[in-house]
């Protein structure tokens, strides 16, 4: 891990300085869809809604504050620390992956059917969680086996972005 990494502060809107100008550098390389993100050193609206993007697409808890995992992720350009979840796993990764298999109204509009996921988003891996990650697989051409490994993560991490493109 780098050492710029480890020293980055804890960002939020209202922050300003040197770190928040590197943040909005490496916003403009993760989150080009937000164009008029301006590398100004001030931690605005649009600023966060570059950081909540990039944390929906990496699924990362989505509050627009940058700790020191939204910074370790912004490196990298994905989350290295994502487990591997199954049936009967809970938490809020569970969570986020069932919100991201949910399609909104204007998502399924969008992508041009229903989605994979239609039980409550509850952070619970359950029968209906786990055969919304199958339909996805099958979808994606990995295997079909309910278990989000490396590879899942990377489909569900592009699927993310396409998402975020549409908006929340």
């Amino acid at each position: 891990m780098e050492t710029a990494q480890v020293n980055q502060p804890v960002l939020r809107l209202g922050s300003t300085g040197p770190a928040v100008k590197e943040l909005q550098k490496l916003l403009q390389q993760r989150v080009p869809i937000i164009s008029n993100l301006k590398v100004d050193g001030i931690f605005g609206e649009v600023t966060k809604m570059a950081v909540e993007v990039f944390e929906y697409r990496v699924f990362l808890k989505r509050d627009g504050i940058v700790d020191a995992k939204t910074w370790k992720a912004l490196y990298a350009g994905k989350r290295d620390d994502l487990p591997v979840l199954r049936r009967g796993s809970r938490g809020d990764d569970v969570a986020r992956v069932q919100d991201v298999l949910k399609f909104s109204v204007i998502t399924a509009e969008y992508m041009g059917f229903d989605g994979y996921y239609f039980g409550v988003v509850d952070g619970d891996f359950g029968a209906k969680t786990e055969a919304a990650v199958k339909a996805f697989q099958k979808d994606r051409e990995l295997v079909v086996d309910g278990v989000i490994g490396a590879k899942t993560w990377e489909a569900l991490m592009e699927l993310a972005a396409i998402i975020s493109h549409i908006g929340f």
